[in-house]
C-alpha cells in the first residue's frame, strides 16, 4: 500500500506523490557526574573523559533540549522499471564546527530505483531493526550505527532472504591528536593527513523466519596516510587494512516480549559503530630510523543484547546491555579509549500512536588504556583513567505526517 495519496500532476511524466514527515522530540537529562557537554543529551561512553584522560565534571548536570527532532519529506514516482522513491531528511543535532548546537544535519537523502540506491542511507554494513527502542536518543553503543554515503544494489531480494552489496564512503578516525602535544615527534604528526583511496566495500545477507530474522555484515576498506613533509630520511606515510563482521539477529519470543542481540568483531572499522572510537592507533618502531613510529588498524569486538516487553496497550519497557573493547597497542597512550560499557532500563508510555512519552535510567562506563611508557621516544609509564556515570532521561516525541 502506498505510503502518499496526493500527487504532484506534470503533462509529459508520471505523477509524483509527495509526503513530508516530521518528529519533534523534547529531552531532558539530569547526569549525577557529567559528560561532554556537547553530548550531554546522548549517552555516549566515548565522551566520558576528556582528551587529557580527565572527567569533564563530577558534580552534576542537568540538560534540556531539542536536538533530536526531526524533519524530511519523501517523494515516489512510477517508473517501467520500478518505483523511483526519494528520501530527505534533517534533525537539530548540529555537527563539525557547530558540534553541541542546536542546528540543522543532513540525517538522510537517498535515491532509490529498480534495486539500486544513492546517496546517504543507512550503511548496508548496518541491520537498523535491532536498534532497540530507548528513551536515549541514539541507543546502545558498539551496534553499527551509521548513514553513509554509498551506490548500493540488492542483489536478491525474495520474501525471506536479502543480499545487499555496496561501496561507500571509507573515512577513518585515528588517536594521533593525544601526541601531538607531549610526543618528542609532535612536530611530525601535524603533517600527517588521511587519504581515502578507495570506498569501503560492504555487504550483507539476511534470512527472514516467521518470528524474527538473522543478518550477516561485511565490510573491507583500505585505510592510508600521507606525510606531507617526507623525505628518504624520514616518512611516516603509510597504510593498512580495516575489516569486519556483523552478526545481528531479533527474535518475537512471545506476544510480549522481542529480543534484539548483535556482536560485531574486525579492526580499523570503528568508525561504522555508534559512540565510534578511533580506528587507527600508533604504533612505535624506535629501530626502524626512517619511520619510527607507525599507524596500525585497531582490533575490536562489540556486543549488544536488548528486551522490549510489553506491559500493556499502552505502556513497554525495555532492557539494553552493550560493551566495546579495543585491544589497545602497547604504544597507545593512557588517554586512548580501550573499554566502555552501556545499560539502560527505560519505560515508554504510548496512549496515542504518534505521541509517547519516556523515562529512563542510565548508566555508562569508560577505561582508557594503560599507557606503560617509552624511554626510547622519551614518553613516561601512565595508568589508563576509568571514570562511570548514572543519569535520568526524560522524553516527549510527537511524530507527524502530511500527504501533499
Amino acid at each position: 500500500m502506498s505510503l502518499f495519496s496526493s500527487r504532484l500532476v506534470a503533462q509529459d511524466r508520471p505523477p509524483i506523490e509527495v509526503e513530508f514527515t516530521g518528529m519533534f522530540w523534547l529531552t531532558t537529562t539530569y547526569n549525577f557526574q557529567s559528560s561532554d557537554p556537547n553530548w550531554s543529551e546522548m549517552l555516549r561512553p566515548s565522551k566520558l573523559l576528556n582528551d587529557q584522560g580527565r572527567p569533564f565534571a563530577d558534580d552534576g548536570q542537568f540538560t534540556i533540549g531539542i536536538r533530536p527532532s526531526r524533519f524530511g519529506f519523501n517523494t515516489r514516482q512510477e517508473t517501467k522499471k520500478g518505483d523511483l522513491v526519494t528520501r530527505f531528511a534533517f534533525d537539530l543535532v548540529g555537527g563539525g564546527s557547530n558540534i553541541g548546537q542546536t542546528f540543522f544535519r543532513v540525517h538522510s537523502a537517498y535515491l532509490e530505483w529498480n534495486r539500486w540506491a544513492f546517496g546517504q542511507r543507512n550503511s548496508v554494513f548496518m541491520d537498523g531493526s535491532v536498534n532497540p527502542t530507548t528513551v536515549d536518543f541514539f541507543g546502545p553503543s558498539g551496534l553499527v550505527l551509521l548513514r553513509n554515503i554509498q551506490v548500493s544494489y540488492q542483489v536478491v531480494d525474495r520474501q525471506a532472504t536479502q543480499v545487499m552489496v555496496g561501496l561507500e564512503n571509507p573515512s577513518a578516525t585515528s588517536d594521533l591528536s593525544p601526541f601531538r602535544g607531549d610526543f618528542e615527534y609532535a612536530d611530525k604528526l601535524s603533517d600527517i593527513v588521511f587519504t581515502n583511496k578507495l570506498p569501503a566495500a560492504t555487504i550483507h545477507y539476511r534470512r527472514s523466519f516467521a518470528k524474527g530474522h538473522f543478518q550477516l555484515g561485511w565490510v573491507t576498506k583500505y585505510i592510508s596516510w600521507f606525510d606531507r613533509s617526507g623525505t628518504p630520511q624520514e616518512d611516516y606515510s603509510g597504510s593498512t587494512w580495516g575489516y569486519g563482521a556483523n552478526l545481528t539477529g531479533r527474535l518475537v519470543a512471545s506476544s510480549h516480549v522481542t529480543l534484539k542481540g548483535a556482536f560485531v568483531t574486525g579492526k580499523g572499522i570503528q568508525n561504522f559503530l555508534n559512540d565510534g572510537t578511533a580506528d587507527v592507533g600508533v604504533r612505535t618502531d624506535p629501530d626502524n630510523t626512517v619511520t619510527p613510529y607507525t599507524g596500525g588498524a585497531i582490533p575490536f569486538y562489540s556486543i549488544m543484547a536488548a528486551s522490549e516487553v510489553k506491559l500493556s496497550e499502552t505502556l513497554s519497557a525495555t532492557v539494553v546491555f552493550s560493551r566495546v573493547v579495543n585491544q589497545t597497542f602497547a604504544s597507545q597512550l593512557s588517554t586512548s579509549f580501550e573499554r566502555g560499557n552501556y545499560f539502560t532500563l527505560g519505560l515508554i508510555h504510548q496512549p496515542f500512536s504518534n505521541i509517547s512519552f519516556g523515562v529512563e535510567y542510565q548508566h555508562a562506563s569508560r577505561q582508557n588504556t594503560d599507557f606503560a611508557g617509552d624511554p626510547v621516544l622519551g614518553l613516561p609509564a601512565a595508568q589508563g583513567r576509568f571514570f562511570a556515570v548514572h543519569k535520568l532521561q526524560a522524553n516527549f516525541i510527537y511524530r507527524f505526517a502530511k500527504k501533499l
